[in-house]
């Protein structure tokens, strides 16, 4: 078996349009944090994956909407030989209802939950374990990386929600991590403190444009040969 990885279009679009946007910024430690309802962290090293949080399957890494995220083998276990669950049901409940749905019992969507968490423990619960995953994966990657230079959202939650920006970043002060307040509220590309130690932006990512010129590039070749 291999460490696949996914999210592997989002990750190519984002390492080519730093290197045109930042030009030799680009090739230092950057992670970029894939944030929509499936949720991915990969740690780069002159604009070429060193390490990423999803491996065989797209259940590993971060807490996701409704996949799990990592979880321990042995809680798979229980739930099969004590708990008496057949295959299928373990398998439909940790792709479609674990994750933000599975802990808050009301939705996948963190805007839905930001929008309870204030009168809903179990809302609460979901974002917190939310954010506490990505900023342990984080810290895991930068560790690899042996620093960090650089720290990217895209994606669905990742370019359009601040306030899970915010919240994750304020748990990496400890690297350096300082937002623009203003910036980060009308996700600007870059959202960081001009003394903040590690460039904070936000880039939209494009996946179907990598996809479709992938094709082109496979179409030339077919027609060239």
């Amino acid at each position: 078996m291999r460490r696949y990885g996914f999210h592997g279009l989002s990750y190519e679009y984002i390492a080519h349009v730093l290197k045109e946007r930042v030009g030799e910024a680009a090739r230092g430690r950057v992670i970029v944090a894939h944030l929509g309802n499936g949720a991915s962290l990969c740690g780069m090293q002159d604009l070429r994956s060193a390490a990423t949080t999803m491996g065989f399957s797209t259940l590993e890494g971060l807490m996701m909407g409704t996949r799990c995220g990592s979880v321990d083998p042995g809680a798979i276990l229980h739930l099969m030989e004590v708990k008496g669950i057949p295959l299928a049901e373990v398998g439909q409940m940790l792709t479609r209802e674990a994750g933000l749905l599975g802990v808050s019992g009301l939705s996948s969507d963190t805007r839905v939950l930001l929008e309870h968490e204030q009168d809903n423990a179990r809302a609460k619960a979901a974002l917190d374990l939310y954010i506490r995953t990505i900023v342990r994966e984080i810290g895991a990657l930068t560790a690899l990386l042996g620093g960090l230079d650089m720290l990217v959202f895209t994606a669905g939650v990742g370019e359009n929600n601040p306030v899970i920006r915010e919240r994750v970043c304020r748990r990496l002060g400890f690297l350096g991590v300082a937002l623009d307040d203003a910036a980060n509220s009308q996700n600007a590309s870059v959202v960081s403190s001009t003394n903040s130690k590690v460039v904070v932006r936000v880039e939209p990512t494009n996946e179907e444009w990598i996809a479709a010129n992938h094709a082109w590039q496979l179409l030339r070749s077919q027609r060239a040969g």
